[in-house]
């Protein structure tokens, strides 16, 4: 159902400011996740081996978490070290399996195949986030539909021009064609539009009043990160610092099979003053939120109607429809 020999964002690093216990549902599984007194991040199952209690709905005695079903106490490594009234270590089968994790790019990832095979240099480059040249926004929004769907709205942005008219989009997005390739894993799309008239959240960004020339770059690598690479300047004018450039980094976490976390980021490489920075994260946000709501409405329909297996492609389908197809190819290789 997923693919599991990934990396996968499980959170962002302030939702464990303070000591707290997060609970996160990942590839249909509990996670339990927290920070340790020398700044570490456990990742462990969320259940009490004793009787498959939340260890998230815990508390913490130092870096230990105990259960508050009947009392039972767990290291950071997963290790049951007590157990209320009964004398003698626990026995060695009683822990919690944990996971791989790593601190990168200013989120929390988690490797879900075997912990043998993790491996740090495989985290997606997302170096954008965590560079001192670039001055990046970014939230976790959860989204009550399967994950592809995310994914398939982020490969083909000709919804721009109707989804979101009154922010980013314009008619140029959906009428120029686009180009998609594959490249073993690695499914690209690009779209060039010259001289087209500016969005109206750049105008507000940028003060662009007459056309510009805008490209759309998005690169997609399994199981679903998604960097979109957006350029614009006005039509002509070859001045770099009259450009607007940023990326999206999309890291997409399946929850279910019809629930995904979504964790963004929009880092870019102008204007660091505070009131572009609030601006970029309001206009960023605001985006998504129309994706979604379009979103859980689509998911909603396919679990009551079944009609996916109806759908007709389009020529602008092309990046997502090799993106479910790498995906397809790669769970058939994990399934032998």
């Amino acid at each position: 159902m997923f693919l599991r020999n990934y990396w996968y964002v499980a959170a962002m690093p302030s939702e464990l400011d303070g000591g707290a216990l997060l609970g996160r549902w990942i590839l249909g599984e509990p996670m339990l996740l927290y920070r340790t007194a020398d700044s570490a991040v456990t990742a462990m199952a969320d259940i009490c081996p004793h009787r498959s209690a939340r260890l998230s709905a815990g508390e913490r005695d130092g870096d230990n978490v105990r259960c508050l079903y009947h009392g039972l106490e767990f290291g950071a490594d997963g290790r049951c070290i007590r157990v209320p009234a009964q004398e003698g270590p626990p026995p060695d089968g009683l822990r919690v399996a944990t996971y791989p994790v790593a601190e990168k790019w200013r989120l929390i990832w988690v490797w879900m195949g075997a912990a043998e095979d993790a491996d740090e240099a495989l985290i997606p480059d997302f170096h954008w986030n965590d560079d001192l040249d670039w001055y990046s926004v970014g939230d976790y929004m959860y989204l009550d539909c399967h994950y592809q769907l995310l994914s398939d709205n982020l490969m083909d942005l000709s919804h721009e021009a109707y989804v979101h008219r009154g922010t980013i989009g314009t008619d140029a997005v959906s009428e120029t064609p686009s180009a998609a390739a594959r490249d073993g894993e690695t499914v690209t799309v690009e779209r060039i539009m010259p001289g087209c008239p500016s969005p109206p959240f750049y105008q507000k960004l940028k003060g662009y009043d007459g056309l510009i020339d805008r490209m759309h770059r998005i690169v997609f690598r399994p199981p679903a990160t998604i960097v979109i690479e957006s350029k614009s300047t006005p039509s002509g004018d070859n001045d770099p610092d009259d450009g607007l450039e940023y990326r999206v980094l999309c890291a997409i976490t399946p929850e279910s099979d019809t629930t995904t976390h979504f964790f963004w980021a929009v880092p870019r490489n102008l204007n660091p003053e505070q009131p572009v920075t609030e601006m970029m994260y309001q206009g960023s946000k605001a985006v998504f939120e129309e994706d979604i709501d379009v979103l859980n409405r689509q998911q909603e329909v396919l679990s009551r109607v079944g009609t996916q297996a109806n759908w007709q492609n389009i020529h602008s389908d092309a990046g997502a429809v090799y993106a479910r197809r790498v995906v397809d190819e790669l769970l058939a290789t994990e399934a032998g």
